[in-house]
């Protein structure tokens, strides 16, 4: 008996085919190489961005180091200076992705809290965010820190005004009194942005997702 087979027609793929065809599933193995290239890619542009804000507040103290010496600056030269100085300590021991402000960790913490479970590292950087562990330098600096951005602002102003006043000119330089707060206001505000970004919250709340369906 004669054995029927079936031929199918060979044909050219098109375009339609193409479109139809969705991008290939990626398996966990795949996903956690992933997530943790993109952590450590996230890492070492943090750790980047504080060397540069380190040496930018570090910098900041060269101008005050004339004005230290000059009797009616002498004191806001050495406030400012303590600012910057408190500056880079704060960017040099805390992770680049905590500004010391409570109320901002807590607004980047809260905004990963319905994220996935995350590593062990992850949970460490959350509890340092709310609090747990840090000591009491790590708690107050930046709040005193602000406070001393505020006095300096303040008394800079009074000063300029005075020595205006007196016939006896500015005295002080453009800026003299602003930039302490601005070095701190542009730490504190690229320490919350970086605190934002956590591919490992972001991807890893898709992965779980893939899994439950």
């Amino acid at each position: 008996m004669a054995t029927a087979r079936l031929r199918k027609t060979f044909k050219y793929p098109t375009d339609t085919d193409s479109e139809n065809e969705g991008p290939e599933a990626m398996d966990e193995e795949e996903q956690n190489h992933l997530i943790q290239t993109m952590q450590q890619e996230n890492a070492t542009r943090n750790a980047q961005y504080s060397t540069l804000l380190l040496t930018i507040s570090l910098l900041s103290t060269l101008p005050y180091i004339r004005t230290l010496f000059t009797p009616h600056t002498t004191l806001l030269s050495l406030l400012s200076i303590t600012s910057l100085l408190s500056t880079a300590y704060l960017i040099h021991i805390l992770p680049p992705h905590i500004t010391g402000l409570q109320y901002l960790d807590n607004l980047n913490r809260n905004t990963s809290s319905t994220s996935a479970p995350r590593s062990l590292a992850s949970r460490k950087s959350a509890l340092l965010q709310a609090g747990v562990g840090g000591g009491p330098v790590e708690k107050y600096l930046p709040l005193l820190n602000c406070g001393l951005c505020v006095v300096l602002v303040g008394l800079g102003g009074v000063v300029g005004r005075k020595l205006e006043g007196s016939g006896s000119g500015r005295g002080l330089w453009w800026g003299f009194e602003w930039l302490p707060a601005g070095v701190w206001g542009v730490t504190v505000l690229a320490k919350w942005v970086m605190g934002g970004v956590d591919p490992e919250g972001e991807l890893g709340s898709l992965r779980y997702e893939l899994k439950g369906a």
